[in-house]
Parts: structure tokens; sequence; C-alpha cells
């Protein structure tokens, strides 16, 4: 057999392999010290360490640490409980998958300091006379900091926070204040979802909510901490 024959075969089988690996295989992350082995299929965003980096001074000095996932609606509806499958999308019901970024390191530990920012904004938008309703989804108050094109709430695009009753300082310790966007679907009726923050086991996690899953979010953290720790070599 020819050399180059052999090398073509060799090359060949690298790319196969490369190939397998994409599905099959898995990327290493850490957070907070601890080593995480993330199959590709759960991840959205692939993360790269590149070494040369921590020689030049004064970049990333102390680089994040994060992973974005890419969770299926099946194993969240089985998952975690409550949790629907499906939403009701523009026009359709869609298959209700989550993208989680988890965070570690800095990113972690600021979050008091973010929470707090996110308290002084809401207390500042009321302050100036922003409007609040009750948000019939969770029990919750909204205080709209942005009303669509109509000018009326639930009509068009609107951009709000969402805080409890007794008021945005009552909020959960460990969580940042949801901020939400709504829109009207085919027929006029109001869709919205809200982005969450919420501080559990020394890492913060970031994910968005449609309105039929929202009484999950409180849920969603310790179940993505536990395939982690499926995760670890």
């Amino acid at each position: 057999m020819k050399r180059g024959y052999i090398i073509a075969l060799g090359l060949a089988g690298i790319g196969v392999a490369a190939t397998a690996e994409s599905y099959l295989g898995f990327t290493r992350y850490r957070l907070n010290g601890a080593t995480y082995a993330v199959p590709h299929k759960y991840e959205f965003m692939r993360n790269f360490s590149l070494p040369w980096i921590a020689g030049v001074k004064g970049l990333d000095e102390e680089p994040n640490e994060s992973i974005w996932l890419l969770l299926p609606a099946s194993e969240l509806s089985s998952g975690v409980q409550g949790y629907r499958r499906m939403f009701h999308g523009y026009s359709s019901d869609v298959e209700a998958d989550m993208v989680v970024n988890t965070l570690g390191g800095k990113e972690a530990r600021e979050f008091p300091d973010d929470r707090n920012s996110d308290i002084t904004k809401v207390q500042q938008e009321l302050a100036k006379g922003g409007l609040r309703q009750r948000d019939r989804t969770t029990g919750w108050d909204r205080v709209y900091w942005l009303i669509g094109e109509k000018g009326t709430p639930g009509e068009g695009g609107s951009l709000f926070y969402l805080v409890p009753r007794e008021g945005v300082e009552s909020l959960p310790l460990n969580w940042r204040v949801p901020s939400c966007k709504g829109s009207s679907d085919i027929n006029g009726h109001e869709t919205f979802d809200c982005s969450f923050t919420i501080s559990s086991n020394g890492l913060s996690f970031d994910f968005t909510l449609r309105q039929e899953n929202l009484s999950t979010a409180s849920r969603i953290p310790a179940y993505v901490f536990a395939r982690l720790k499926r995760w670890r070599p």
C-alpha cells in the first residue's frame, strides 16, 4: 500500500472520529473549582480556553466561568414539577426548550450587587410614576418601564419588571428582579416571557421562561445543578 494512501486513510479516520466526537463527546468546564464533563448534546454554546491569554498582562486576569446549556422540553417536563412541554407562540404551540447560562467565579460573586442594582431601578421607576399593574398569571405586580406603540399594556410590545405585591424589597434573597417582555400573538392576545437570574450553591443561573412556566422558576436551579453533578468526572 502506498504511503500517501495510508496517510489519506489516517486523515479520514481522524475526520470520522472528530465527527463522532462532535455528537458523542463532551467538553470539560470548571465552575468554582469543580470540573464538569458536559455532553455536546446539551451544549448551547461551547466555551474554549485560551491559555496564552493568561500570559498577557492585564487581560482576563480572572476568566469567566460559564456553561451555556440547552435543555430539551421533554426532559424538563419530566424532571421539573409543573413544567409544561409546550408554550403558545405567535401562531401555534412550540416546544419549550430552555437555554440556561450557569455562572461561577467573579460573575457569581457579583450577584448581591447586581440584585441591589435591580431593586434600585424598580424603586426609581415607581418613584417617577411608573405604571404598576397586577399580573394575573403569577399574582405578582408588573412595573412597566416601556409600553408598546398602542399605549396600552398588553397590546403591542411592552417591557416590565415582575415584583412581589408586598414590594420589590421582599423579593427572595437569591433572586434578581425578573425582567419581562410582552407581545401579541397572531390573534392580538398577549404573550410574554420573563428572564430570571437565581443564585444557588455558589452559582448563578440565567434563564428565560414563557408565561406558561413562570411558576417553575424557583425549581430550575436545583434541576440544573443536579444535572451538572451527574456530569462530574
